[in-house]
């Protein structure tokens, strides 16, 4: 019988070490090496600019201002959509953003990241839309460059990988090497081998994996460990204001009522930003299990989509109802330890085959059940959901609810549905796209 020990540690140095009593013959294994592409970020801000309608490929995060639906091409930059005719939606330019994931407006000021930067832009003028100021490397888990120098001169960002197979003879007594910040080298045996619902003025609204929330003179965002805030009274001219400390693996925001529900992975954590806007206040904390985990909310109670998967962990595909007047703990409770009773707050599960993105316009909910489609729901009583429709969408990651319009965001591209007469919910138009999650 063949007999293989080995173990991993870094010291400066990435080390396969292998001892020679563990491996009686020789065998082969296949790595992927994924080799980093840098750039500086002088020539990433220089390549930043607005230009024509590109095609739809790989859409992440929708924001509706007015006549016009935003859409985030994953890394790439933002698609503006003219929708003043819900039935002829037209693509009319691309903001070439490298690095974005996320974006909110203000007025006539879009913000969005790129990679770590913040960038503030005037969209005035859709046809020629420019920034006008840059915060530099404030959201340094998104650009992977946690230096603290300003200049963009000396800042240099992965902004790419180039992947190649190798194969290597384990060697007993002896290591493998590669410098930290080197090459990366997982572990990758080839077999064989061996919404969000916004209503300040000026604003518009998000859908429910959104990052960014702009709310009167502030501008929220979150990463996975912070809660970052910025002061946009002064809209194209943003500063920060604050950043807090959220814990790790947080994920999307909504903002409703002078509050932010921000959705862990592990919970749903609650933020007052009436008593201090620039300084927000936890005052609540609902626990659920590891799982992916949109959230939107109404004046009595919270929506929680959990789901399985890689990306989170868990093994959960469910819907959590919260009331969240048992949310909520005085300010002056410190909230470490966590409550034992956070968790009681959940009044109802409901189980879903892969549940993504929701909305929620007056009694209805509309939830994004990922190859399942998109489910409607009465949801009057929230103890017993009734289905209203089921509409077998392609692949649905998530959906804006706004004037009886549900703007969806599927595997396909971007689709609209009138459901102004909730019994004959239908499509009114669709942009295609190719999708690649």
């Amino acid at each position: 019988m063949k007999r293989t020990c080995a173990s991993l540690f870094t010291s400066g140095f990435l080390i396969f070490l292998f001892s020679s009593g563990c491996m009686k013959d020789k065998i082969t294994h296949t790595y992927t090496i994924q080799t980093p592409v840098y750039q500086k970020l002088t020539q990433i801000r220089a390549s930043i600019k607005s230009g024509p309608a590109t095609p739809l490929s790989n859409i992440g995060k929708v924001y509706v201002m007015g006549n016009y639906i935003y859409l985030n091409e994953v890394d790439k930059g933002i698609h503006i959509i003219d929708n003043s005719l819900p039935s002829n939606p037209r693509n009319i330019a691309f903001i070439n953003i490298p690095g974005n994931e996320d974006l909110a407006i203000k007025g006539s000021t879009l913000y969005a990241n790129a990679y770590g930067d913040l960038v503030a832009f005037d969209i005035s003028d859709l046809t020629h839309i420019s920034p006008v100021k840059f915060l530099t490397n404030v959201f340094p888990d998104l650009s992977g460059n946690y230096s603290t120098t300003t200049d963009p001169d000396s800042i240099t960002i992965i902004v790419g990988w180039i992947s190649k197979d190798t194969t290597v003879d384990y060697n007993p007594g002896g290591a493998i090497i590669y410098p930290l910040g080197g090459p990366v080298l997982y572990f990758a045996a080839v077999p064989g081998a061996a919404s969000s619902a916004n209503n300040s003025t000026g604003t518009g609204t998000a859908g429910s994996t959104a990052r960014f929330a702009a709310v009167n003179n502030y501008l929220y965002t979150i990463t996975n460990s912070s809660l970052n805030v910025f002061d946009i009274s002064s809209t194209g001219n943003p500063s920060v204001a604050n950043k807090l400390f959220l814990g790790w693996s947080a994920e999307t925001m909504f903002p409703l009522n002078n509050k932010l529900f921000i959705g862990t992975t592990t919970g749903v954590l609650v933020y007052d930003i009436q008593s201090s806007a620039a300084n927000p206040a936890m005052i609540g904390e609902c626990v659920h299990v590891n799982a992916c985990d949109p959230v939107i909310a109404d004046d009595r109670y919270a929506y929680v989509t959990l789901s399985d998967g890689n990306k989170c962990g868990g093994f959960s595909d469910e819907l959590d109802i919260v009331d969240t007047k048992d949310l909520y703990y005085p300010t002056s409770v410190i909230l470490d330890p966590i409550p034992t009773n956070a968790s009681s707050a959940i009044i109802k599960k409901y189980p879903l085959t892969h549940p993504e993105g929701l909305s929620k316009d007056g009694s209805y909910l509309f939830i994004c059940d990922g190859k399942d489609g998109l489910k409607v729901y009465d949801a009057s009583d929230v103890t017993s959901l009734k289905m209203l429709d089921h509409l077998n969408t392609p692949e649905a990651r998530d959906v804006i609810t706004i004037n009886r319009l549900a703007i969806l965001i599927t595997a396909q591209g971007l689709y609209q549905f009138d459901y102004s007469d909730i019994n004959n919910i239908h499509l009114v138009s669709k942009i295609s796209a190719g999708f690649s999650y």
